[in-house]
Parts: structure tokens; sequence; C-alpha cells
């Protein structure tokens, strides 16, 4: 058994969970953007955690997680966790996705799980109704109800998501008193995405091939595209790959933007298309068949991939990453290290 197919999972302790009705909840709209045994490790609980919010006190081993972010519902089952809510992006979202829910390195449990609201509208009732024992967000999802959650459950935060998945993952790790596993999951993820990212450039004559990853969002500003501060941005660096020429290296923000005048600045050996799925509410679909249909479209050089939006934008996670790493190994042509 390879190092990437090794899972360990969190057993956990039972505890009591009380549910405390939130007056008000909200949030900013979507953006894209191995242990030692639970049992012999017991005996550090209660601890505390410091996080982007202050410190938090767990009184004992997690039995119960409501992650209130994609990150954090990845990262909880990376590790072992039992999820019993989530957030969604749509209304008519009723299930975790499937990569999340059948890959090897889910080692935790989602059989319990109830979405609570979408990620910026929570319903206050179907949160405590979870009765979870730990909450798990970002101040940039959930900052002004942290006082509230923490009526319901130890609650922690990061102060954001998407590029800053690893230290999430490591933060999550410290919640469920799993430090070292996060470690160890990194470790590997990190080894499998340089293998993957060194055959690609062994198999293009020794050189990188550029790279863009664009996205269809429904933005007037224009047509995304991701910059290395993104979380795809980071696998691709993770990989050894190169941003197209058209990426915007030294900016702050996660995306630029472009419109169609501005089409060929997507150009690369390798565009990845993903397209936000709105359920047909905020015309996605359109905005991204005007984009294609216009005359700059069809001088793009490179080679144009569709990929999934769900873990290749949305995941912000290791599980996503390793999804992720699947299909470059599989559009390259190499071996998925695996």
């Amino acid at each position: 058994m390879n190092a990437w197919t090794r899972r360990v999972g969190l057993p956990t302790v039972a505890t009591a969970a009380t549910a405390v009705l939130l007056t008000a909840c909200g949030a900013a709209g979507p953006e894209e953007d191995t242990a030692a045994p639970q049992g012999e490790a017991s005996g550090d609980y209660p601890l505390t955690v410091e996080h982007q919010m202050g410190e938090t006190e767990i009184p004992a081993a997690p039995e119960r997680v409501l992650p209130l972010d994609s990150a954090y519902v990845d990262s909880t089952l990376a590790l072992g966790g039992d999820v019993v809510g989530y957030t969604t992006f749509a209304e008519d979202v009723t299930s975790l996705p499937d990569y999340l829910l059948d890959s090897e390195w889910n080692t935790g449990s989602a059989d319990e799980a109830e979405p609570v609201g979408l990620l910026w509208d929570l319903d206050p009732e179907l949160v405590a109704a979870t009765e979870p024992d730990l909450i798990l967000s970002a101040e940039v999802r959930h900052g002004d109800n942290y006082e509230q959650f923490s009526e319901i459950a130890p609650t922690v935060m990061s102060e954001t998501t998407g590029a800053t998945w690893k230290e999430n993952l490591e933060l999550t790790g410290r919640a469920l008193n799993a430090q070292e596993q996060a470690e160890t999951l990194l470790a590997e993820y990190e080894e499998r995405a340089a293998a993957i990212g060194a055959e690609i450039i062994e198999a293009n004559d020794g050189e990188s091939p550029t790279v863009s990853i664009v996205r269809f969002a429904g933005d007037e500003e224009g047509v995304r595209l991701y910059t290395p501060r993104s979380y795809i941005g980071v696998i691709l660096e993770d990989m050894g790959l190169e941003p197209a020429p058209g990426v915007d290296t030294e900016s702050e923000d996660i995306v630029t933007y472009h419109s169609q005048e501005r089409l060929l600045d997507l150009d690369a050996d390798r565009i990845f298309v993903a397209t936000y799925d709105d359920g047909g509410a905020d015309g996605v679909a359109e905005d991204k068949a005007e984009y294609q249909s216009s005359p700059l479209w069809g001088e793009l050089e490179g080679e144009i991939t569709e990929v999934d939006d769900e873990y290749w934008i949305s995941g912000v996670g290791l599980i996503a990453a390793h999804r992720t790493l699947d299909d470059m190994a599989e559009v390259f042509g190499v071996d998925a290290q695996r």
C-alpha cells in the first residue's frame, strides 16, 4: 500500500451538544474563490485553539462537526471527522458533491449531513438542529455571527478560504487534535502534485507548458482568469507549471476580469475552462455562449479543456485538490501517481 492510499480515520469520543437558536445569520455572497489513535490522545482535551477570532476551548473530542464552508467540509472529511451539516451555493442542492463522498481521501462520515442554508444566508433553526459540538468557518464568510455560533458550540474560524486551504486544513487538524495527520496529508499531496508536474514537464521536452484557468460565473466585469493567489493557482504552483503570459502574477487578487475585447489574455498552451452552475438563474450559460461565439475566442491557440467547477474552483480543499490532480494527469497523459 503506497503513501497515497494509506488513510487513517479519526475515532471519536462521545460528547453532549446543546442546540441554541441563532437570532440572525448572514454572510457575504459566494467568492471563488497520520495522527495517533484518538483514544490515546483523548487526554489532550480540553484543548484551546487559537484562530482568527481569538481562542476557543474545545472540551472533548468533536463528534459532530458543522463546517460552514466547502473548504472545511473537505478538511473535516479528510481528517476522518463526522460532518453533520453544510452550506450550499444554490437552494436546490440537497447532498454533498460525489467527488467528496466517493474519494479515497475521505476517511470521515457525512451520513447524517443536512444542508443548513445558503453560504451567505444560513437558516438559524437548521444550524442549531444539527446539534454540533464544533463549528468551523471563516471570518470572511461568517465572522459577524461568531458570537452567535459560539453559543451553539465551540467555534473556530480562519481569516479566509481559497489560497489558504493548506493552512485551513492545519487549523482543522488542531481543532480535531489531528495535527500530525494534517501535516502528513499535506506532505503526501505536495509530493504527488510535484511528481505529476514533473512528468508533464518531462513529456513536454523538459519545459513547462503554460496554463490558464478560466471561469465563467456571470460577472459583468468579464470572464475570470485565476492568479497564483487562488486555490487553483496554488495547485498549479505545487505542480511546477507555468501560468499563461496573460496571468497577472503580481496581483494580490485571486482573479482578473477580461472583457470580450481582452479574450486573447486567456491564451496558453493549455486553457482549462470551468463554469459556475447557477441553475439557470443568473444567465451564466448565456454569458459563456456569447463569449465563446466571439471572433477572438476562435483565435485562441491553446488546447481548451472543460473542467468540473465543483472541485477545480469551489472545492478549496485537499480532497478536491487530489481530484484536480487526477484530471491533470489524465489530460496530459501522464501517470496519476497513486
